[in-house]
């Protein structure tokens, strides 16, 4: 009778944790739908970084987003070590390239994405793209990847650039930088929750 009970209890915390799974992921996906421009789960950077916290308190949300409810605020110290276990990179607000002479974008097609993953990121499943663009015509600039690389987006179409418009000035011009933001989810104590990276919250002090 006890091991029954036992197995029962097991058997309904882990369909509850499941769910709950489930459930964040759902949430997940209908925040992304509501208006995300672009996102990748890496950080901009080509090694590790090392965060730091820059105040006493960090505000933890439920979303790497401003507009996400927050989960709770906990107590740090400044300088204290901010260890993280995901990251998200978004574009709150497009870049653009203007094309000065006829051209072409050279890299991978990503496809008509607002989100790609790490695991998808470091695959060979994309096709390569080499996309001429007309003088005078713009696109968008998404984000800057690391080592010269960067995201841009063509009608409609997300392609990763392997040499980014913005290292040939005599091709391009850039006439409007992207703004993005960088979260990292965290843990702390017995609270978890995702932290806009600032300087009023916790900053990069170097690398891995």
């Amino acid at each position: 009778m006890e091991l029954s009970l036992a197995f029962s209890s097991y058997f309904t915390d882990t369909i509850q944790r499941l769910m709950g799974v489930a459930l964040s992921t759902l949430l997940f996906l209908a925040f992304q739908s509501r208006g995300t421009i672009f996102e990748i789960d890496l950080t901009p950077y080509e090694h590790t970084p090392v965060f730091e916290a820059t105040s006493k308190q960090l505000t933890l949300h439920k979303l790497p987003s401003s507009s996400s409810r927050v989960t709770k605020s906990v107590k740090v110290s400044p300088g204290q070590r901010i260890s993280f276990d995901d990251e998200r990179y978004r574009t709150i607000q497009t870049g653009r390239f203007r094309v000065l002479v006829a051209s072409h974008v050279i890299g991978r097609t990503i496809g008509k994405v607002n989100h790609l993953w790490r695991k998808d990121y470091y695959s060979y499943g994309f096709a390569p793209a080499n996309v001429e663009v007309k003088a005078g015509t713009t696109f968008d600039y998404l984000q800057y990847r690391a080592e010269g690389t960067c995201f841009v987006r063509i009608d409609g179409t997300v392609i990763d650039a392997e040499a980014c418009p913005i290292i040939n000035k005599t091709s391009f011009r850039l006439e409007r930088e992207p703004k993005t933001q960088l979260w990292i989810h965290v843990a702390i104590a017995d609270s978890e929750g995702w932290i806009l990276v600032g300087k009023s919250t916790v900053k990069d002090v170097g690398r891995e």
